[in-house]
């Protein structure tokens, strides 16, 4: 599957549906800028959705981030699948500020 065709499958999983659509809308902008990005720029766009979240009083719930997870890794070879859910391990370790 094509990188376009995947985030486009993302956004229009019917998995989403429940989700808030300020959630969604947020969640596809940092998609969006995060593709366009040059690597060195995308510690900073996280940090910035960090800060975005904070402003709009967004928080996902542990459902909501287990779904987003889920759909955002199913289409992720064994190992590349393995990466991601070492690095959700270890940023779960950190508590939210």
């Amino acid at each position: 599957m094509e990188q376009h065709d995947q985030e486009r499958s993302w956004k229009s999983d019917p998995r989403l549906h429940h989700m808030d659509a300020k959630k969604i809308a947020l969640l596809a902008s940092f998609a969006d800028e995060l593709a366009a990005a040059p690597e060195a720029q995308r510690m900073n766009l996280f940090l910035d959705l960090h800060r975005k979240m904070r402003q709009s009083n967004l928080v996902f719930s542990s459902e909501e981030r287990d779904l987003l997870f889920s759909i955002l890794t199913e289409n992720l070879s064994p190992d590349g699948r393995k990466k991601a859910e070492m690095i959700r391990r270890l940023a779960g370790q950190f508590p939210p500020k």
